[in-house]
């Protein structure tokens, strides 16, 4: 509703409070009049005098009743149209003050809000400590780390069951209770598993038969140490792949060829091999007591017994057994590298008493896998 229509109504109720007030003068006079007292001139006189008064004066009370209704209505009337008047104005107020910008109220300083801040007071008694719920304990790493060197997933490759001969590698996983999965002398096999995408624990490669073997399956177990995968490679003829495609996994290990291992046929064979670092976990766990000071000449027909290391820098390698018990970083047989996950064996399994090297063959598994488990997750490898 806009001003003119307020307008209109105010006008209207002034006229509406007008004659209110007019009917009100008109009822109060009549009221007067009924009060005026009577002159008797006799008793008919009087009685008839007083009957008119009586009937003029209920006239006027009914009138008078009749006006005060119509005051009642009519003041009705005006307090309901005041109310629409006043509803319009407070109407069209609010949608003026809805069209103004909404005020910002004013942000206290950082000082104020400071000020305004409430202040705790510090706890008067110390607050009382709850224990923690009671967790059981975890079990000891070494108790982890065994039960998941036990369920270790092994790839297992061994040229000598290609001849018919005694496995030593198998028969020491075995003797240790372990699951594997055994390609044999089978390379295509063997091929196939490395390039499966498999998640091998421990890949093993005994290549001790007189065969040669191709370099590529050295290019396909650095792949699995750099994966994380422990390793135990056994190779007799490495001076044939040193500058080849075993380069990379030497030079990273921190070995390099030393020396043809040669023997001739017309010399007394010397094959011991020493611990040249006697007190390392490798030859006490889990087995104690072995030794490769005792050899059988297994391979009495071929003077080339295998190869001698020496270490390099740039990688972890430690010389862990050689020919030479005084020399601690050459003419070495046995070593170990990539934290513990790498060993690299250049003596022939076979040239050694069976009780010593299978024990010597499932250390050296344990060993490697504990590494594996222990700092795969950590290595750079």
């Amino acid at each position: 509703m806009d001003n003119a229509t307020g307008q209109s109504h105010l006008a209207r109720l002034g006229i509406l409070k007008t004659s209110i007030f007019i009917a009100v003068i008109f009822t109060l006079g009549g009221s007067a009049a009924c009060q005026i007292p009577l002159i008797s001139t006799g008793s008919d006189a009087s009685y008839q005098a007083t009957k008119a008064a009586l009937d003029v004066q209920a006239t006027l009370l009914a009138q008078q009743a009749t006006n005060q209704a119509q005051a009642v209505n009519l003041g009705a009337e005006a307090t309901r149209m005041a109310q629409e008047v006043q509803a319009t104005v407070l109407a069209q107020q609010a949608t003026d003050m809805a069209a103004l910008p909404t005020p910002v109220a004013a942000q206290p300083t950082p000082q104020e809000a400071v000020a305004a801040s409430p202040t705790t007071e510090a706890p008067t008694s110390a607050p009382t400590s709850v224990p923690p719920p009671t967790q059981e304990p975890p079990p000891p790493l070494e108790e982890n780390v065994d039960a998941q060197i036990k369920a270790a997933r092994i790839l297992l490759y061994e040229d000598m069951s290609g001849r018919g001969e005694l496995r030593l590698v198998k028969e020491a996983l075995d003797m240790a209770g372990y699951s594997y999965t055994d390609d044999g002398s089978a390379q295509g096999w063997f091929k196939d598993h490395l390039l499966s995408g498999e998640d091998w624990d421990l890949v093993i490669y005994s290549s001790e038969t007189r065969k040669r073997a191709t370099g590529e399956y050295f290019v396909y177990l650095f792949d699995q140490i750099k994966k994380g995968a422990a390793v135990i490679i056994e190779i007799w003829n490495l001076d044939e792949f040193e500058f080849g495609k075993i380069a990379p996994l030497l030079a990273s290990c921190g070995v390099e060829l030393h020396k043809d291992w040669f023997i001739p046929i017309t010399s007394p064979p010397v094959l011991s091999v020493w611990w040249l670092v006697p007190e390392h976990p490798v030859f006490h766990e889990p087995n104690e007591g072995m030794t490769l000071r005792n050899y059988t000449n297994f391979w009495w027909d071929d003077p080339d017994k295998g190869d001698l290391l020496k270490l390099t820098a740039g990688g972890d390698a430690t010389m862990l057994a050689g020919i030479k018990a005084e020399e601690k970083s050459s003419y070495g047989t046995l070593a170990t590298c990539f934290q513990g996950r790498v060993i690299i064996q250049t003596h022939s399994t076979h040239e050694y008493r069976r009780e010593d090297i299978t024990q010597m063959w499932e250390n050296m598994i344990y060993y490697v896998l504990k590494n594996h488990f222990l700092t795969a997750p950590k290595s750079g490898y």
